[in-house]
């Protein structure tokens, strides 16, 4: 998009100055000519020349500092309107961009750093939208399975189909679990939507880890004393970590639950071992279970994945995916590591 009007306004306004000093220095001329001699004639007539081709010699050079200038603004112009039609487009690759001094490389730096800010913008626009349609997607997957087997309960109990009283509460019970099943899931998965697009703010401070850990324990009290399951705390006294409270203790249950889920009935001890150095603090969850292959542990925090799908069939899958996302969020770490038949030790690294 190109505009001559500025470089015309240059043009007539210095004609205007060039021509109103010109011819005051010739009227000066007129005034004195008659009081002079030939040789200071001669003289009055070369500082005039000489004065006109001044004047031409600085137009000529002003209006070509001018028009690239101008030029250089009318490409920052095309640019931007590139920019509009094709945001990806290499706008600013040539080199005549990037050799540009002064105020002028000033005004294409910042117009570099506009167009970068502009594009990582749209770069996380797209990722959060592809994001969301793939967790509508892996809802709507999910979903389908109890929601088919719901209906079907549905219509045995409407139809009148089960005649049998025991057979009809069996059918209530799986429907409810059912029901819960879709409840943890849909509660999860907002949980880590909102974690991942940055919308939960943590709570990071200072906070005692043998209270997170008892709290832990005791949300989980009820689940391993039916499984005849134990939870050994090793743990030194007045140990603190940075970390948001609620939501560690909410990614600590995820993991000690996974622990029991593929640890043995009855006999199994699950090990919470914690050690802190100058640096970090450690927090190991250890199970003698069924363990699992090196392949396996690649997959094991992703979204719906299932080591052994035999395995609590009411699980979804989705709670190691979101403990890794809730402490990786408050800038720790955690890593897996298994062997098939020996157990499974997760570990969390905490500042």
């Amino acid at each position: 998009m190109k505009s001559n009007y500025e470089k015309k306004e240059f043009a007539k306004r210095f004609l205007l100055i060039t021509g109103i000093y010109l011819l005051i220095i010739l009227l000066f001329i007129v005034l004195i000519w008659d009081m002079t001699g030939d040789i200071v004639h001669y003289l009055l007539i070369a500082f005039y020349v000489i004065s006109y081709g001044l004047t031409a010699y600085v137009y000529y050079f002003s209006k070509k500092t001018v028009d690239k200038a101008y030029s250089s603004v009318e490409r920052a112009s095309d640019m931007m309107q590139a920019l509009i039609k094709d945001s990806e487009s290499d706008i600013l690759s040539s080199s005549d961009t990037n050799l540009e001094e002064g105020t002028v490389g000033i005004l294409y730096d910042n117009f570099s750093k506009v167009v970068n800010i502009f594009r990582e913008g749209k770069r996380k626009e797209m990722e959060e939208k592809e994001y969301l349609m793939k967790v509508m997607s892996d809802i709507s997957h999910q979903l389908k399975t109890p929601l088919a087997s719901m209906t079907l309960f549905l219509d045995l109990l409407l139809s009148d189909k089960i005649k049998d009283e025991d057979e009809k509460t069996k059918i209530l019970k799986e429907s409810l679990n059912q029901v819960s099943r879709m409840e943890w899931m849909v509660l999860a998965m907002l949980k880590l939507a909102r974690i991942e697009a940055g919308a939960v703010a943590f709570d990071i401070k200072k906070v005692n880890l043998n209270s997170v850990l008892a709290e832990v324990v005791g949300s989980l009290s009820y689940l391993t004393k039916t499984r005849g399951q134990m939870i050994k705390i090793s743990c030194p006294e007045n140990i603190k970590v940075k970390a948001d409270g609620q939501w560690l203790v909410e990614a600590l249950i995820n993991i000690v639950k996974n622990a029991s889920d593929y640890s043995y009935e009855k006999s199994d001890l699950i090990e919470i071992n914690v050690e802190q150095n100058n640096v970090f603090t450690r927090i190991y969850i250890v199970d003698h279970g069924i363990g699992m292959a090196e392949e396996e542990m690649i997959h094991v925090f992703e979204r719906f994945y299932r080591v052994d799908k035999t395995v609590n069939p009411n699980s979804v899958g989705i709670g190691l995916s979101l403990s890794k996302s809730i402490i990786e969020k408050m800038d720790g770490k955690l890593s897996v590591d298994s062997c098939p038949d020996k157990g499974t030790k997760f570990t969390i690294q905490l500042i």
